[in-house]
């Protein structure tokens, strides 16, 4: 049997649910390129457990994945994955491929940056529209087409969620800046002026972490922000209702 176990953002957040699914596997894995695991959140688990936790290269969790269903055939796997275990691409294709050999499978639950983020800017979940990825620029390699994705947003009067590119090496998110940059370089293609020193955007920083920074600020000022490594993102903001403006002020203080 195959067990994807989300452990959501911090140490703590394994649910008894996965706690107990792991204490019925035989071998225990887990895998931070999509989303940061420390080895010492490793460790906390692997204690809280009474299991060995062993960590899945990238090419062994995708490119040798046949390995995994053998061993899911024969014994029961549990493969852990920062935040909730089917945001990310890479898990879908587990089950998918588990499924179609007849592999039993189970899915446990947990937070995710998507909807922790929701409920930490205060904004309702039900107007958020496509989110898009802010994608890291290299010589080859600099596309603006995720400008479409919050226009046709804006034009709805929905929320944008934009994710920043992670770097699985620097176990990092790209920065605060670096995204803004490449935000206003879609600002010049498409000249819709919704991307501007003026705009409003929420920053969210460790989201669920002991020492997260959540602020509501200009794009001006948000380029000013010194943040330490770790998972980041923004929310860019449709029109707010007058229950997101109260929710907001209260929050985080902050002057609608």
């Amino acid at each position: 049997m195959l067990y994807l176990i989300g452990i959501g953002l911090k140490k703590e957040d394994i649910t008894l649910h996965g706690i107990e699914a792991c204490k019925k596997c035989d071998q225990i894995f887990f895998e931070r390129y999509t989303s940061y695991i420390s080895d010492e959140r490793a460790a906390y688990i692997s204690k809280l457990v009474g299991r060995e936790v062993h960590e899945l290269s990238r090419s062994e969790l995708e490119g040798k994945a046949s390995k995994l269903m053998e061993r899911a055939k024969s014994g029961n796997v549990a493969v852990l994955t920062g935040g909730d275990p089917l945001m990310a691409t890479t898990h879908k294709i587990l089950f998918i491929e588990a499924k179609s050999q007849s592999i039993k499978t189970e899915v446990v639950h947990s937070p995710s940056i998507v909807t922790a983020a929701i409920g930490a800017s205060g904004l309702d979940f039900y107007r958020f529209g496509a989110p898009c990825t802010i994608p890291t620029w290299h010589e080859h390699y600099s596309p603006v087409s995720f400008y479409e994705t919050i226009n046709k947003n804006q034009m709805n009067n929905y929320h944008t969620f934009l994710l920043f590119d992670y770097n699985p090496t620097t176990q990092s998110s790209m920065s605060v800046e670096d995204a803004i940059r490449v935000l206003e370089e879609g600002e010049k293609s498409y000249k819709k002026g919704i991307i501007n020193d003026r705009a409003k955007v929420f920053v969210m920083h460790r989201v669920g972490w002991p020492d997260q920074k959540i602020a509501f600020t200009t794009i001006e000022e948000a380029k000013k922000l010194k943040l330490s490594s770790g998972p980041t993102m923004m929310i860019l903001p449709a029109n707010l209702s007058d229950i997101e403006k109260d929710m907001i002020a209260s929050m985080h203080g902050a002057n609608v």
